[in-house]
């Protein structure tokens, strides 16, 4: 992460998932940045749920169990309590932070305009969790999307997060930091609350 741009490249989501969430952690969470997270897959809500069980230390499944209630389905799982003080904690601290999810369609709008909008105020960090779909969605050809991209990122000295199942299209972009997740790092996370335990 010491330069501005860095495409990520992992096709498994165990291991993007986690790192992602952990991004949102550190950015967001304790650094207290502007962060921006576009979800082309998942809903906002997931994000929420696996933010407030890292931070929390409370199983995810548990507590999905409390942001949905109506949808538990087994009976272990209403039996189960959980640390009200560190799920509220969690709650507080999501909420004031400055993390935008967004997993909204966008029907009348290009993607890459949608999400590098220049007329609102800027991100320190924005995270695109499928940036193959970005590429897919976008009326835009490559070059234009790199362009804008990189003049979003240089404007307001914006970190720009792009996860990508394809390493096919890593030679459009070999200009920018490029990593592949397990290749030759490999990320351990805890099986529960996806903490970064150990990168080795």
């Amino acid at each position: 992460m010491n330069e501005c741009i860095s495409l990520i490249c992992s096709r498994s989501p165990k291991e993007r998932i986690p790192l992602l969430l952990n991004f949102l952690y550190e950015y967001g969470i304790l650094q207290n940045k502007k962060v921006y997270l576009q979800s082309f897959d998942l809903s906002s809500y997931y994000y929420i749920n696996r933010l407030v069980s890292l931070i929390s230390k409370i199983e995810f499944r548990l507590v999905e169990s409390y942001m949905f209630p109506i949808e538990t389905k087994t009976l272990s799982l209403k039996k189960e309590k959980m640390d009200y003080n560190e799920f509220m904690s969690a709650l507080e601290k999501i909420r004031n932070s400055h993390i935008v999810i967004s997993s909204n369609k966008v029907f009348n709008e290009d993607w890459l305009d949608y999400i590098f909008d220049k007329t609102i105020e800027p991100y320190d960090v924005i995270i695109i969790n499928d940036f193959d779909k970005l590429l897919k969605k976008s009326h835009k050809d490559i070059k234009t999307i790199k362009k804008t991209i990189e003049q979003y990122s240089e404007k307001y000295n914006t970190y720009v997060i792009l996860f990508a199942k394809d390493s096919v299209l890593i030679n459009k972009f070999l200009d920018w930091k490029i990593a592949k997740v397990n290749d030759p790092l490999e990320f351990v996370f805890d099986d529960k609350n996806y903490n970064l335990i150990d990168i080795s």
